[in-house]
């Protein structure tokens, strides 16, 4: 039996073994193993600065048979070896081929959107899952969104900047992304995603939620269980907040900037722990870095006891037997 016989998938199995130099050398063996060692050679692309590889780009942008057959791409370029504008072009050229991707991160200077312009106005992104960029949430943006019906993580505008904070946010069809599960970004471009979207899981970065923001975040079509915020304000106010609207978190992070430098008193341990407690469904608790203890209320497994006191050094195994008494508070 010849080579050019076998099952592509049993060559596409095959290829998967061979080392990335080794596939290089197959495909320059023969029309018929070229595709298959591409296909494995390109199905993941991770470029950056320090991988010395950025040159795949040009590839990719001159040759879309080589193009389609990438599922993830990952591109990092640091702010301090930057790149040409035509380099950029190229890049557009390279996403416009690339149409079969799952997950694409873009990792590149935040003023460079207009990079997803041309696939946003030409093709459609059917398979793609996750996407994180470094572009604050503008038309460009919004319109390559409209593209991925199938996507289920979204990173954008994770760091707002003064001129997006002001500038008016651009519309995003309520048809857009109908599946979205993650969100990671500022507030301001969440109260726009989140509601009216199965967005289960949200991670906030920049600047912190108001108040007001909370009721929104709350409009997911399915309730919110994982949540990463900062606020400014105390953080028991803002807890009580968030039980109001998001009742049914079940991993909460929360980082205040509110009296950052003071340690914190047994009163504010007993009020945290109080709140907390209200969370029936709440497993995990996060605070300014400090975990928040917890543990299995006794003869009612299904609802957790709170950390409400400083923890304290124990030298006696008696202690044991008293700690969670002392530090833990049950409702």
């Amino acid at each position: 039996m010849s080579m050019h016989s076998l099952p592509v998938e049993l060559l596409d199995s095959i290829a998967q073994y061979l080392s990335c130099s080794s596939l290089a050398a197959l495909a320059q063996t023969c029309s018929t193993l070229c595709p298959v060692a591409q296909r494995v050679l390109y199905c993941s692309v991770s470029a950056s600065a320090w991988s010395q590889n950025l040159c795949v780009i040009d590839t990719l942008a001159k040759k879309p048979h080589v193009a389609r057959f990438v599922r993830s791409f990952y591109i990092a370029i640091d702010s301090l070896a930057p790149v040409f504008l035509a380099y950029y072009r190229q890049l557009a050229k390279a996403i416009l081929n690339m149409s079969e991707l799952t997950s694409l991160s873009l990792l590149v200077d935040s003023s460079m959107s207009w990079v997803l312009k041309e696939a946003s106005s030409r093709i459609h992104f059917p398979h793609l899952l996750q996407f994180t960029c470094s572009f604050s949430f503008d038309e460009n943006v919004a319109r390559f969104l409209d593209r991925t019906p199938s996507l289920l993580e979204l990173e954008v505008d994770s760091i707002p900047t003064v001129f997006t904070r002001n500038s008016p946010p651009p519309y995003l069809a309520p048809t857009s992304i109908p599946q979205l599960e993650q969100f990671i970004g500022s507030s301001r471009t969440a109260k726009l995603i989140v509601p009216g979207r199965p967005v289960k899981s949200i991670h906030l970065n920049g600047g912190g939620p108001m108040e007001d923001d909370i009721p929104l975040l709350a409009r997911s079509t399915v309730p919110v269980v994982i949540l990463a915020a900062v606020t400014n304000g105390p953080p028991v106010p803002f807890l009580e907040t968030l039980h109001r609207h998001v009742p049914h978190l079940v991993y909460l992070r929360v980082m205040s900037t509110k009296d950052i430098f003071m340690a914190p008193t047994a009163e504010f341990y007993e009020q945290v722990a109080s709140v907390l407690t209200s969370f029936t469904e709440l497993s995990a608790f996060e605070l300014s870095g400090m975990h928040w203890g917890s543990q299995a209320k006794q003869n009612d497994g299904a609802k957790r006891v709170w950390q409400s006191a400083p923890l304290q050094t124990r030298n006696h195994p008696v202690d044991d037997l008293l700690f969670g008494s002392e530090i833990f508070l049950a409702y």
